[in-house]
């Protein structure tokens, strides 16, 4: 008797929440106007405001972080833009950019270790920190 009195409760609780729900308007996520916006607490205001801020060094290392140079190693050759170089050209172009550019460096599967580790050295001689070794 004592079970099917606790069934009866907890199933009228329920229906009692259900109810509730529908009939406060889902609290905001079911029921009827529940999209429109339109009830007592309408406090919305739609302003646009332009907000035209100066570039500043912070924004221009940025914009920096999203420039990046493309390196590729076969062998032992260095490729970058479509052009092999060598390691004392290469690090002349890198020394030119920033030390905060990103660096990707793709190795091949024929890739010397040792042409990997020179160029990776050097960057790390110089405060190149921020590169990244890809395995292709």
């Amino acid at each position: 008797m004592k079970k099917l009195l606790a069934f009866i409760l907890l199933a009228a609780v329920i229906a009692a929440l259900i109810w509730a729900f529908l009939h406060f308007k889902g609290f905001g996520l079911l029921g009827d106007k529940s999209e429109d916006g339109n009830g007592k607490n309408d406090t919305s205001v739609s302003e646009v405001v332009e907000n035209t801020e100066p570039v500043t060094t912070e924004k221009a290392t940025e914009e920096n972080k999203d420039e990046k140079l493309e390196i590729s190693i076969s062998k032992n050759e260095y490729v970058i833009d479509n052009k092999m170089t060598g390691l004392d050209d290469l690090i002349k172009l890198i020394s030119e950019k920033d030390k905060n550019i990103g660096i990707e460096i793709t190795i091949d599967d024929t890739a010397a270790k040792n042409t990997v580790d020179e160029l990776t050295d050097k960057l790390d001689e110089l405060g190149y920190k921020n590169y990244k070794k890809l395995d292709k």
